[in-house]
């Protein structure tokens, strides 16, 4: 053993003397190893040397700590049970960290991936990504060449195809604009290629209007020398998108060609309507007059509808492109009128065909002005014929309006009306009003006879007649006519036959098991049992009572009524104008059951103290709430 080890082992021997002893023993040896040495050159070499002593000292310090404890009663021990837990721990919780560490490394968002190195990694990573999108939004495949713009090839299906792939692309991206982040618009060069294709869009709308005006003149020219009945439909139909995309991105240019395109036209219809009544009225004499109005009805019907589901398609009518990117979305007028068949315009379509067609009306009431100058009965034999026509066209229609989801109000029913004017404004002061009566009875009878047998797969029958009763009843009371009197009433009693029925059927008994309990509790009573005695029974107790009751909480009964106004909702139409009638009289249904049912509880079970689970007043209130909500 080295001498500074047998120093060592003495300090530590010492240190279990008493403290003086110790003392004596720490100094001497302290001086000892001051005195031992060369001087200030071998400085060095003894703080190493003290440092290793120290070390030295501290472990035999720790070993005497745990010989001393195993030499007390085996605290040692445990001592020594504890550093061993606490070295696995230690060993566990660092394998723990190496694992949380590799799964940070390999997580896209690391701490260290925020170095300087990865910043600006990710940095240009967004900004390319930031460029390809600009770049797939300014500066797709069809808008390469803008200055191709200017003078699009539309003679041939290819040019064509490329026009119009330009012109989408050009219509995404400017309509594109106000849904991009401002910052990227505040871009210079973005907004240089936005003007660019701002002028680009000018450019094609300009050369799109010019070769589609110089083509519907061209094809009116031709069609006013020669009777080649809708050959302009057949070559203007490839220019369909064209137009779409012109009343999307310059309506000013749309609308030139929406009158050129009526100007060019009217006078060919007009000539070819005029050329076929003048014939009409030469051959009167010759003919039936049936026939000659069959033939002139025939041509007129063939006319308008060809340029009405033409125009339709061609210009778009009724249908509103700048709400939709893709489509385009019908108007809500347009859609529902338009609905049965395809022949029936919107506001917009009807007046394009009043354009297209100026001198139609005229000149079929100056056809009919000479049939009933012809012979007495003339104007009466237009009416049937003009009649016959439109409820074969009606029947027609009657697959197509099947599918519609709600029948509503007949048209003829409405119709009916407006006929009415007219026949009173021409009849009714030239001493034909019998005649005129006559003829109201056998329609209005005509009516009623096909509402009472029609049927609509998704209106219930009880809706269909009672919403096209109530209307025909109001034609039948504006007219004032005393031959009507009798069908008037009829209607009356029909629709209110209608309105009992239906309300019976779907809104039926909303307490259902209570109404079910109480009907027991009415065959007992008719059975002999006095009303104060029923409660004696078990199926109709307090507790039985009791326990119906609380499966109607005020809440469900709520529910079950804003089930049911619903149901009623999907089954009236707008034109029919019912609801509330409708919901007022299931209102008073539900006020008669509720009334019968607390009447009853209060003769059979006075002092129990039971009520329904609603009062009137909260009835009345759940109605008026609900109907306000809807």
């Amino acid at each position: 053993m080295k001498y500074e080890d047998v120093t060592l082992q003495r300090e530590w021997e010492g240190a279990k003397e008493p403290p003086d002893v110790t003392v004596t023993a720490s100094e001497a040896a302290l001086g000892a190893l001051l005195e031992d040495g060369d001087g200030e050159q071998d400085a060095e070499r003894r703080v190493r040397q003290l440092g290793s002593r120290v070390a030295r000292l501290d472990a035999l310090n720790v070993g005497g700590m745990l010989a001393a404890a195993t030499e007390s009663g085996g605290a040692g021990a445990a001592l020594a049970a504890r550093l061993d837990d606490g070295l696995s721990a230690a060993a566990a919780l660092g394998a723990r960290l190496r694992r949380c560490d590799a799964l940070a490394r390999a997580a896209p968002d690391a701490a260290h991936a925020r170095t300087d190195a990865a910043r600006a990694d990710a940095n240009a990573r967004a900004l390319l990504a930031e460029l390809d999108a600009i770049y797939r939004w300014l500066d797709p495949p069809p808008l390469r060449d803008l200055d191709s713009l200017a003078e699009p090839v539309l003679t041939t299906a290819e040019g064509r195809a490329r026009a119009l792939a330009a012109a989408e692309a050009l219509r995404a991206a400017l309509r594109a604009e106000p849904t991009m982040p401002a910052p990227r618009r505040r871009l210079a060069a973005v907004r240089e290629r936005l003007r660019r294709l701002a002028r680009a869009k000018d450019q094609l709308a300009a050369a799109l209007a010019r070769h589609l005006n110089n083509a519907l003149i061209h094809l009116g020219n031709e069609a006013a020398q020669e009777s080649r009945p809708h050959r302009h439909h057949t070559e203007l139909a490839p220019y369909a998108p064209f137009m779409r995309w012109l009343k999307d991105m310059d309506e000013k240019a749309f609308d030139a060609l929406v009158k050129v395109y009526a100007g060019s036209w009217a006078r060919v219809y007009e000539r070819e309507v005029r050329g076929a009544c003048e014939a009409a009225r030469a051959a009167l004499c010759r003919d039936r007059t049936d026939d000659l109005l069959d033939h002139v009805l025939s041509l007129v019907e063939s006319l308008c509808n060809a340029e009405q589901d033409f125009c339709t398609q061609f210009f778009y009518l009724d249908i509103d492109i700048k709400s939709d990117s893709s489509d385009g979305e019908k108007s809500e007028g347009g859609e529902r009128e338009r609905g049965d068949g395809g022949r029936r315009a919107g506001a917009e379509t009807r007046r394009f065909m009043h354009e297209l067609f100026p001198a139609l009306e005229p000149e079929l009431v100056a056809l009919v002005g000479h049939v009933e100058r012809s012979e007495p009965y003339g104007a009466m034999r237009a009416l049937a014929c003009v009649g016959r026509r439109v409820l074969c066209a009606e029947g027609e229609r009657g697959e197509q309006a099947a599918r519609k989801p709600k029948c509503g109000v007949f048209s003829f029913v409405s119709e009916l009306e407006e006929l009415s004017g007219a026949c009173e404004a021409i009849f009714a002061t030239s001493g034909r009003r019998a005649d005129l009566d006559r003829w109201y009875l056998s329609l209005a009878s005509a009516m009623m006879h096909a509402i009472q047998h029609a049927e609509h797969p998704r209106t219930p029958r009880a809706v269909l007649h009672m919403e096209n009763y109530h209307r025909l009843h109001g034609t039948l009371s504006s007219l004032r006519v005393p031959a009507l009197e009798a069908l008037r009433r009829e209607c009356r009693t029909r629709y209110s036959d209608a309105l009992r029925a239906y309300v019976t059927q779907y809104f039926g008994r909303p307490l259902e098991k209570l109404t079910q309990f109480f009907e027991g509790v009415s065959e007992a009573v008719a059975s002999g049992v006095r009303e104060d005695e029923v409660c004696y029974r078990a199926a109709f107790s307090k507790h039985e009572l009791r326990r119906v009751l609380a499966l109607y909480p005020a809440h469900e009964v709520r529910k079950s009524l804003h089930r049911l106004y619903r149901t009623v909702e999907k089954h009236l139409s707008e034109e029919g104008g019912l609801l509330q009638v409708v919901w007022r009289a299931m209102q008073e249904e539900f006020i008669a059951q509720h009334v019968a049912l607390q009447a009853r509880v209060a003769a059979c079970y006075p002092a129990a103290g039971l009520a329904l689970p609603l009062t009137t007043q909260d009835i009345l209130d759940a109605f008026s709430d609900i109907a306000r909500e809807h």
